[in-house]
């Protein structure tokens, strides 16, 4: 990571400021190069961001790493530069430069001010973990189409391939969306109709206060001002009329509920009886397909032997034989 020259205008104003947080925290190397700043070499250079990198870890300075940004945001803009030739996917450059100075400002426990070239290491690794990440992310979301347009008449009659939309959905994305979509406002609705008779339980007064607090949005002190009420008055009507509201709603949704449970209940029980009733089919398909013959006016079962017999009187059978 190499430096870039600084500015004469930004000499001054760089200095001046790197001296405040030098006073501010004592720290006399700070001060020998806030002095020097216009003429600092590369590794002075190296040794002035490492020693605000210690700064912003031991104290959380805003000031210092504000200061890091400045002196190292182009250097470090070129090693993502360098980094991303190799891949193959278009990625943005301040997107990773953007997330390696949340990374630096995120985690700055983990910096080691033992060396005087500490922070352009570590600021290399990150450098190189992110633009890495960035390239696998792009590869991983881009999709080629295979139905691109073709040359008609051309030479190459082979569709041509053109990136997909990464941002575009799918139909089966759009119809889960609409799907939810739908869900959403069936169920906001639902709720805005128990709302709507809760409040209408309320009395004149509740539903006046609660107009203007939460419709109008009004301040309670210029409501109270309307109503002719003190402050606590207002906020205790306002309390009451949410709880009432609060514990009606709660009902009724514990009732729909109680209602589904029942219901899943009375299902459950008629399919068991269903179930039942066709085991038994299966384990006897024969008397299944009989006739009751208990139930007929003309001939009955004798107990004793198993044979039907009429139930004609005697002197009928006598008769006929």
């Amino acid at each position: 990571m190499t430096f870039a020259p600084l500015k004469s205008s930004q000499v001054e104003s760089l200095s001046s400021r790197v001296a405040d947080i030098a006073k501010e925290v004592g720290h006399e190397r700070l001060l020998e190069f806030a002095g020097r700043m216009g003429e600092l070499n590369m590794r002075e250079r190296d040794r002035l961001s490492t020693e605000l990198m210690a700064v912003f870890a031991e104290t959380q300075n805003n000031e210092a790493f504000a200061l890091l940004f400045e002196l190292n945001q182009e250097g470090v803009l070129r090693l993502v530069y360098h980094h991303l030739r190799r891949s193959f996917f278009n990625v943005d450059p301040q997107d990773v430069l953007q997330e390696v100075f949340f990374n630096i400002y995120r985690y700055p426990k983990n910096f080691d001010s033992t060396k005087p070239s500490a922070f352009r290491n570590w600021t290399h690794s990150i450098v190189r973990n992110t633009a890495l990440k960035h390239s696998r992310r792009a590869q991983r979301n881009h999709v080629v189409s295979l139905a691109g347009t073709t040359d008609v008449g051309g030479d190459n009659d082979m569709p041509s391939l053109e990136p997909e939309d990464i941002n575009g959905r799918t139909p089966l994305e759009e119809t889960q969306a609409r799907e939810a979509q739908d869900e959403l406002v069936g169920a906001w609705m639902l709720y805005l109709h128990f709302y709507q008779e809760a409040y209408r339980c309320l009395t004149p007064q509740e539903k006046r206060a609660l107009f203007l607090v939460e419709v109008d949005g009004k301040p309670y002190k210029e409501a109270a001002a309307e109503l002719g009420v003190r402050v606590e008055n207002l906020k205790m009507r306002i309390f009451r009329a949410r709880r009432k509201i609060f514990t009606i709603m709660k009902r009724k949704f514990t009732l729909g509920e109680a209602h589904i449970l029942r219901a899943a209940a009375q299902e459950a029980q008629a399919s068991r009886a269903d179930a039942g009733r066709a085991a038994q089919t299966v384990s006897d398909p024969v008397a299944s397909r009989m006739p009751a013959v208990e139930n007929d006016p003309i001939h009955n079962v004798d107990s004793a032997g198993g044979r039907f017999t009429s139930l004609k009187p005697k002197a009928d059978r006598g008769i006929s034989s």
